[in-house]
């Protein structure tokens, strides 16, 4: 295998070493792209991302489509070796301007899910607040990632049945370092006991702004972590820093899935906006993409498994229940498309509530 690659030629090195080469040898280092597209009506919604692991070897990705409180999920997994581009089986993301226009597509073939999608940006890029996590001298978690909303253009075939738009909603994300449950094994060394949390993530968008803000919270309500701003559509307004998230969420009984909240946010000029939600369809899950031990061994993302395709089908139509083939399956974590308004003006918004623990003040846990 050669060492050397297009990238190399560039004067851009990191590190010492080629870029086929990370600069940690951990073998949860991924590098990865994200994206959701959400039709107009509501009426289909579709999930794709791909992930490159370096030192696993292993290249693999996911297409995830719901309509009907259906989620179909084919999932794809080929060895690295010398090639490094985002492609795996039929599954294929291009970069066609940085930031700016990307394209997702998914040939047709023997799995019951194809796409031809193109993105276009509607705001700028977004990068977040690093994410490090270090316990008993080991890092949990060190990574970067960057945001970004946009629109769809193109169709998704579920099925045999086309659905075509050229104004889907759309959010997506890069991210890239080293995190927990890559490549088929965990050490339990340096994870702390898992305590009660609250975790807030969202990107939503109107004609006029877009909100973008994550929040943890431990069980008693205090911060642990906020990072966000709204950006405008007014040309010159500079971004506003969110500075206070309060929240007011409804739970649907006996579930940790929401269908509708309120987020009161504070800026930092002093001023504040209102942010409401309503849950479309159901929350995505997670773990049919490959994610939290998903795939059929069990064995979750970077794992070596050969060239693979694999699909199957969830039944999301009890809320907080997912089967699969009528038994109970376990969704992993949730995350959740809606439609938003924000100071009264209508818009989209993908807005996952996870939670973990007790939580006396939703009632959640026991």
């Amino acid at each position: 295998m050669s060492l050397l690659g297009p990238l190399d030629e560039q004067l851009n090195h990191q590190t010492s070493r080629p870029f086929r080469v990370p600069a940690t040898s951990d073998h949860r280092f991924y590098d990865r792209h994200w994206f959701e597209a959400v039709a107009p009506d509501g009426d289909i919604m579709m999930l794709a991302g791909l992930g490159i692991y370096k030192n696993m070897g292993v290249c693999d990705g996911f297409v995830v489509a719901q309509r009907n409180h259906q989620q179909t999920n084919v999932r794809f997994s080929r060895p690295l070796d010398d090639d490094l581009q985002a492609t795996v089986g039929p599954l294929n993301i291009e970069v066609i301007e940085p930031y700016e226009k990307l394209r997702v597509r998914v040939e047709p073939g023997d799995h019951p899910l194809s796409c031809d999608l193109t993105w276009q940006a509607t705001f700028p890029v977004y990068l977040e607040a690093p994410h490090f996590t270090f316990n008993d001298g080991r890092v949990i978690q060190d990574t970067s990632r960057y945001d970004q909303v946009g629109r769809w253009t193109g169709w998704i075939d579920l099925e045999g049945e086309r659905h075509e738009s050229d104004d889907w909603w759309g959010v997506r994300d890069h991210s890239w370092g080293v995190r927990q449950d890559i490549g088929g094994f965990e050490s339990a060394y340096g994870h702390a006991a898992r305590a009660p949390m609250l975790w807030l993530w969202t990107y939503a968008t109107t004609p006029d702004a877009a909100c973008h803000f994550q929040l943890r919270e431990d069980a008693d309500g205090h911060v642990l972590h906020l990072d966000g701003e709204i950006t405008w559509t007014a040309p010159g307004r500079e971004p506003s820093r969110i500075v206070q998230v309060d929240h007011d969420i409804k739970f649907i009984a006996g579930t940790r899935d929401w269908d509708r909240l309120v987020y009161r946010l504070r800026l930092d000029d002093g001023s504040e906006m209102v942010l409401e939600a309503e849950a479309l369809q159901r929350a995505w899950a997670y773990r049919g993409t490959g994610y939290e031990n998903g795939y059929d061994d069990n064995r979750g993302v970077g794992v070596p498994r050969g060239d693979l395709v694999e699909t199957d089908s969830l039944d999301l139509s009890v809320p907080g229940k997912v089967t699969r083939n009528g038994e109970k399956y376990h969704p992993g974590h949730r995350e959740q498309p809606a439609r938003i308004t924000l100071d009264g003006i209508p818009g989209t918004g993908h807005l996952p509530v996870m939670t973990s623990g007790r939580l006396p003040r939703y009632g959640l846990g026991r």
